[in-house]
Formats: structure tokens, C-alpha cells, sequence
């Protein structure tokens, strides 16, 4: 008996889980592009801000000190 009942309540189990995979599915966004202000979408034709010639020349330097092969702003 407790068998039949173990055996009972697996199937049950199973099939919720079955039942709220197919009818609960949420799926994944499209992510599309880049956001708005991403690194990519920064158009290179417009200068610098004061802030970030100011971060540039924060990171000179860096690859060298870094040592992993990274290119210097």
C-alpha cells in the first residue's frame, strides 16, 4: 500500500509539473541591440565630453599594467 501510494503521488507530481511547464512558459526577451547609451552606440564622429576625456586619461596605461593585452583608450 505505501508503495502504491509513493508510486500515486509521483505520478501526481509529475504531472503538475508537465501541466505548469506547458501553460506557464515565460519566454526569453529578444534582446535585440544595444541599449540607448551603450559604449556601442556612441556614434566615434562626436568628441569627447569633459568627463570622459577626463576618464581617458584616468585609464592610459592600464593595458600595461593590467598585462592582459587590453588596448589603451
Amino acid at each position: 500500500m505505501r508503495l502504491f501510494l509513493k508510486s500515486l503521488l509521483r505520478f501526481c507530481a509529475d504531472a503538475l509539473v508537465t501541466y505548469g511547464q506547458s501553460q506557464f512558459f515565460i519566454p526569453t526577451p529578444d534582446v535585440g541591440e544595444p541599449a540607448p547609451g551603450h559604449p556601442e552606440r556612441v556614434p566615434w564622429n562626436v568628441p569627447l565630453t569633459e568627463a570622459e576625456e577626463a576618464l581617458d586619461r584616468q585609464l592610459e596605461g592600464v593595458a600595461e599594467r593590467v598585462g592582459r593585452g587590453l588596448e589603451p583608450l
